[in-house]
Parts: structure tokens; sequence; C-alpha cells
């Protein structure tokens, strides 16, 4: 339901549609009504969310559901954002201030089960991030995925063991 400033603009698109077709220029007309509608609404959020994700593509990090519960409600007890733990730890990571530890994984066959940690990221944090990769994962001998960077931090801040999450 638009909000009730929101009723001038209406009026404003409804004025510019009629004038479309009153002036011979019916298919601008349909693409002004087309917002009107359930398909046009669904058109302009994907609009909207193509512009966030540019900005702030989502890193999607692989966890236990018990993990990400905790993290999430860690956050919330501390008045936070993972959001934003995250991007300051990308921040010191690549100012070189701080390096994860090696990734530690569930044994093979262990059946852990895992879900994603969804995260909205800072798009330049994550090219330099890219650029630093390889000569980051050759310094510390092992490869160093964003989301690992991401989740080690997560970790420290929070206080959490990753080998508390596998069994």
């Amino acid at each position: 339901m638009p909000a009730p400033r929101d009723d001038k603009r209406i009026e404003l698109l409804h004025q510019a549609s009629a004038h479309c077709r009153e002036t011979g220029r019916p298919d601008l007309a349909e693409g002004i009504d087309f917002v009107f509608t359930e398909e046009g609404a669904k058109f302009l959020n994907r609009m909207r969310w193509g512009a966030v994700a540019s900005d702030k593509p989502n890193l999607a990090i692989s966890v236990t559901p018990q993990l990400r519960a905790d993290l999430k409600a860690l956050a919330s007890e501390k008045d936070s954002k993972l959001e934003k733990v995250v991007r300051e730890g990308f921040a010191r990571y690549i100012a070189g201030d701080w390096v994860p530890p090696e990734p530690v994984k569930a044994a093979r066959g262990a059946g852990v089960q895992k879900v994603n940690l969804n995260i909205r990221t800072d798009a330049e944090q994550r090219a330099l991030m890219r650029e630093l990769k390889p000569e980051r994962s050759e310094e510390l001998g092992f490869q160093v995925p964003d989301a690992w960077v991401a989740l080690a931090w997560l970790l420290e801040e929070f206080g959490l063991n990753v080998e508390d999450y596998l069994q």
C-alpha cells in the first residue's frame, strides 16, 4: 500500500501515461502503466536489488545451522550486524593487521549439516580481497577465500571455536 506522500507521484505517473497516449506514444504509456502491475512491481524490485548486489555483493558462508544461529544471536546481543563485523575484519585483513588461521573442516563422512550464512559485503573490499588472494594464499600456505576470512574473523570477534560446531 502506497504511503500518503506517494499519492502525488502516482497521480503524476497516471497523467504521464495519459499524455503519452494522447500524443501518439502508446508504447511509452504501456511502459508507465506496467509499473502499476504485479509483474511491474517485481521488475522494480529486481532493479533495486540489482543495484544493491553490485554495491553490496552477497557472501555465502557455509556453516552449521547452530553456528549460523549463534552468530546471529551474538551480533544481536552486541547490538551489531554481521555485515558490519565482516567489513571490519576485511579491513584489518586488507591492511595486513590480521590474518586468519588455516581453515578447519569436518572429518570426511562426519555428516555435518551445512547451511548458508548470507552476508552483504562491500564491493570495493571484495575487489581488494580478490587482488590479495594469490599473494596471501602463498604467504600463509593455504587458500584464503573471502568466506573463510569472514568466518574466521566472526569466530574470533565472538569468541567461538569452529571445531565446536563440526561434531
